[in-house]
């Protein structure tokens, strides 16, 4: 017996029958079980009897219309035969799944379909857009799902990325509207206001996210991508231990009927960001993958706003010793691990304002830093266009990938987290999973996919970890501490360009006198950074040595080592 079998409360725009009553005659139709409905079926050779133990669960069968040869039954068939069907709705079977009930008059008015492609993204944002494009570009069918419009998936405002990681990532950098300003001076200071260090020629790029996005998924759609938005329900069907399909129900803004799909592949990307939606329902990854808790998330509020007062605005340049277009960012205000950044334009007609801190309820929040900035500078008119989020503040997790299944972004925790900025990381991911992948006949294979985790480790998990390691020092100091290290001269040029580079630098044997001199005159700060940067020095060093061959041993003795050199979160 060839062929899929669909039995039970499959979402369809078919006819409903009602509770299957034992012995009724069922019908192999290209790959899909139909059962007829005129109570009438002429018996052939091709004809089955649902067994009566299935036939007892079934509280809905419904019947699709289409009749037409399925392409993919050989291949569906392959996990879904009516003896495996039978194996896990009868007693005693490992794993039993009771379909869930279907009102009638919902599921006449839906439409349905299956479909059997190489890869499902589900995420829309920079991370997913990109993960999309890059896996069609290597020949691969490949579905991207969001739950928004898609001109309204991912981040809708403006952030630090950098041109080496869309280079990295396989993209052209930002130009024209989405590259809203780069190379920019940026004046950084302690929160009482004291001068911390200049950065001449920033290498960050402030560029427009909503802008980003739509570039992405064009790309992607011009490949090929399917994109699939208004998407209202995800069920997640996971068999043996791995994931085989999704089936979504999708919100249709047209007046077109609901529509109902089932989405079948060998491999799904969660690009979901950090709640994972897909992440939540492999087994594989639940130790690997704890839920983020506020000591390690950012909560974040970035707007662009109109100067209402150009004087006022002229007072706040000169009050920092700033001019139009360069950023002043005050650190400390919040708590050790905290920001805020104003940049004027060259015409004083906007500003970008950017707040943030951590997520731990002990400090302010995105939107309550940002209404205090307007109370401070008042001469800050009406929002033009922003928002807020909360953002993974921790290294990678050891282990992203799975048999079937790879995360990107934020669902990995791919976030450089000395201030947050998950961009660029994320579009580098879709760029190293696409080239894990390749062309390869089967792209869920576990090696493959864990080559994907460990040529990203290698390359980013240390980097990562170390600067992880700087942020829980900052936390750890509090804003009085962190006045102290800026007061003191402890923040470089150079080491405040590492940062904003996303690199790690280690300080050079020359500087290391001026260095001790500086640490000698504040030891409460000293007895912070010193260990921070002697931990971060070794996690650099560390992230090159994750496993190469899938060994979750050998994968948990490189996860307790890079957790020793961290150690406990800072209360």
């Amino acid at each position: 017996m060839v062929g899929a079998v669909v039995v039970g409360a499959v979402v369809a725009g078919g006819r409903v029958v009602g509770s299957s009553t034992v012995g009724r005659v069922a019908e192999l139709v290209a790959g899909t079980l139909v059962i007829p409905v005129d109570g009438k079926p002429s018996v052939r050779s091709d004809v089955a009897v649902v067994p009566p133990m299935v036939a007892s669960v079934c509280e809905f069968v419904v019947l699709p219309h289409a009749t037409k040869p399925n392409a993919h039954a050989p291949a569906i068939a392959a996990t879904t035969r009516l003896e495996d069907i039978r194996r896990r709705l009868l007693p005693g079977a490992a794993s039993r799944r009771r379909p869930t009930r279907r009102v009638a008059a919902t599921v006449a008015a839906m439409s349905s379909e299956t479909k059997r492609v190489d890869a499902v993204v589900v995420g829309a944002g920079t991370a997913g857009a990109n993960a999309a494009y890059q896996l069609a570009r290597r020949g691969h069918r490949v579905v991207l799902l969001e739950r928004r419009a898609a001109h309204r998936a991912g981040a809708q405002w403006h952030n630090g990325v950098l041109d080496w990681q869309f280079a990295r990532a396989g993209l052209a950098p930002p130009e024209g509207p989405e590259r809203a300003d780069a190379g920019r001076v940026t004046h950084l200071f302690g929160p009482d206001g004291a001068h911390g260090v200049t950065v001449h020629d920033s290498p960050v790029v402030r560029a427009d996210m909503h802008l980003l996005g739509v570039r992405l998924r064009a790309l992607a759609t011009d490949t090929g991508v399917e994109l699939v938005d208004h998407v209202a329900s995800l069920d997640v069907d996971v068999r043996r231990d791995r994931i085989i399909a999704v089936e979504v129900t999708t919100d249709r803004t047209d007046g077109a009927p609901r529509n109902a799909i089932r989405f079948e592949a060998p491999l799904f990307v969660d690009a979901s960001g950090r709640r994972g939606v897909l992440r939540r329902h492999v087994p594989a990854l639940a130790r690997w993958c704890p839920e983020v808790r506020g000591s390690e998330l950012c909560t974040a509020s970035d707007h662009h706003i109109r100067i209402d007062n150009p004087d006022g605005a002229k007072r706040f340049l000169e009050r920092h010793g700033a001019k139009p277009g360069e950023a002043v960012t005050v650190v400390g205000l919040e708590g050790g691990f905290s920001t805020r950044a104003i940049t004027v334009s060259q015409d004083l007609e906007q500003a970008s304002v950017l707040v943030g801190c951590l997520a731990d309820g002990r400090h302010s929040s995105g939107p309550r830093m940002m209404a205090a900035t307007r109370v401070a500078e008042p001469w800050l008119g009406a929002s033009i266009s922003g928002g807020s989020g909360v953002i993974p503040l921790r290294r990678p997790f050891a282990r992203f990938t799975a048999p079937g299944v790879a995360l990107v972004g934020d669902a990995a925790c791919q976030v450089f987290p000395a201030h947050g900025s998950g961009i660029g990381m994320g579009l580098i991911a879709g760029r190293m999973l696409a080239d894990a992948v390749g062309e390869h006949a089967d792209p869920g294979d576990e090696q493959v996919l864990w080559n994907y985790q460990a040529s990203f480790q290698h390359e980013h998990g240390g980097v990562l970890a170390a600067f992880d390691a700087f942020r829980r020092m900052s936390t750890a100091l509090g804003g009085e501490g962190v006045r102290r290290m800026i007061r003191a001269g402890l923040l470089t040029e150079d080491m405040t360009r590492g940062g904003l580079e996303q690199r790690w630098q280690t300080p050079p044997l020359s500087r290391l006198p001026t260095m001790a001199r500086k640490l000698a005159a504040v030891p409460g700060v000293a007895m912070a950074m010193l260990p921070s940067l002697a931990s971060g020095q070794r996690l650099w060093r560390m992230g090159p040595r994750h496993p190469h061959l899938v060994d979750v041993l050998a994968l948990e003795r490189w996860d307790a080592a890079m957790k020793g050199m961290l150690g406990p979160l800072p209360s």
